[in-house]
């Protein structure tokens, strides 16, 4: 445990990501750096956002910048899409719930019980994803052929 993150919590999150990529884009991310999130340098254009329950609470956060988003999606329908649709928004949406519930079934293989929520979209032009400080958040920045998108974990053990 590193600074109150749980290691074991985050990786399904990471495996989870980069199998969700590999088989229903066909891309294979790369982890990037992974660090814990500061006051919001990172600007984005579309995020899905799950939050979590269970033994520990908190979310999820999947980040695109809009033209990552587009080239994702595209990807992910298999229709080519040129700007931010309601079709761009639908498929972060379900990225986002592919991502959380395979995360969520490693978690329970591991012997943890979580549950997560609806996914909930924002989309904008730049803006910054605040964060609760109590409760740490780690940001896994990934590499693809569409370009760069981050994840973000935030949990906090209850009890």
């Amino acid at each position: 445990m590193s600074r109150g993150i749980n290691v074991d919590y985050i990786n399904p999150f990471i495996e989870a990501t980069i199998h969700t990529f590999q088989t229903m884009c066909g891309v294979t991310p790369v982890r990037d750096r992974v660090f814990l999130k500061g006051d919001g340098e990172e600007v984005y254009g579309v995020s899905g956002i799950i939050g979590l329950g269970g033994e520990a609470t908190g979310a999820v956060v999947l980040n695109f910048p809009e033209q990552v988003a587009v080239r994702t999606v595209s990807k992910f329908i298999g229709e080519e899409i040129t700007s931010i649709t309601a079709g761009v928004v639908d498929g972060v949406g379900e990225l986002t719930n592919i991502i959380a519930g395979d995360a969520k079934n490693r978690l329970i293989q591991k012997g943890y019980k979580f549950e997560i929520g609806l996914p909930k979209i924002v989309t904008g032009r730049s803006y910054i994803t605040a964060q609760n400080k109590s409760v740490p958040c780690l940001v896994v920045s990934f590499a693809s052929e569409f370009g760069k998108f981050c994840l973000e974990v935030s949990l906090k053990k209850i009890g």
